[in-house]
């Protein structure tokens, strides 16, 4: 039992003394890289070789180099400036800041002009307003393509009643005149529209038509329908 007992403690003492010898190695390792890469301090036993004149208040300035990861970082910024300009500046092979942003911004027009036409076709009979002057020559030339077999070409009226009048079967109002167009009046041979345009053509329309209201072109139908005066403003 003695003798195992001394054979573990001399194993255990060995095994000691072998980490005990790494961590010594790996400290003289680590003070040889950080005296070449990182801090390349002066060793304490020659601080005094390298003291400077300069002494304020008994503090002594020690003539230490510049820390070499500072040196060589500096010297990459360097680099870096120089292919900097040469790529943006002299070559012009790579987009400047300026060009950048002007590319940006161009994409950001055209992503807004996207969602808008998305937006466009949101629109229903209960958030209808009055669309601009692009969209009214829009819905004229949607209404001559498919509104005048029964309205007439300038709105007079035929098989349907005159829209250029006040008098309406159905409410003159935008929001009115979207709905009858979008679902239309099947009793009376008015087909529903929602299937063939999109809601902002729809909107178009009833735009173009509430933008001849007034304009009383020759041979107009007679009135139908109830007056109405629009007091509300859309645009």
């Amino acid at each position: 039992m003695i003798f195992f007992g001394v054979m573990h403690l001399t194993s255990k003492i060995k095994t000691i003394g072998k980490e005990e010898q790494a961590t010594s190695s790996f400290r003289e390792w680590w003070t040889r890289m950080d005296a070449k890469l990182f801090t390349k301090a002066i060793p304490l036993e020659k601080e005094a070789d390298h003291l400077l004149d300069h002494d304020y208040d008994g503090i002594q300035e020690l003539d230490n180099s510049l820390p070499p990861w500072w040196k060589y970082g500096f010297y990459i910024t360097v680099v870096v400036a120089v292919i900097y300009m040469l790529r943006y500046h002299v070559w012009n092979t790579g987009p400047t800041p300026e060009q950048e942003y002007h590319t940006e911004m161009a994409a950001a027009e055209k992503q807004i002009e996207e969602y808008r036409k998305k937006a466009g076709d949101m629109v229903d009979e209960k958030t209808v307003t009055l669309a601009d002057a692009k969209g009214i020559e829009e819905g004229a030339k949607i209404y001559a393509q498919s509104c005048i077999a029964c309205h007439g070409g300038k709105g007079e009226g035929g098989v349907g009643p005159n829209l250029t009048d006040n008098y309406w079967m159905h409410g003159g109002s935008i929001n009115d005149v979207f709905k009858t167009i979008k679902f239309g009046v099947p009793e009376k041979g008015m087909q529903a529209w929602e299937k063939s345009f999109s809601p902002s053509q729809i909107k178009n329309i009833a735009s173009y038509i509430k933008s001849i209201v007034g304009t009383n072109p020759p041979n107009g139908k007679a009135p139908q329908g109830d007056p109405f005066e629009d007091k509300t403003d859309n645009s």
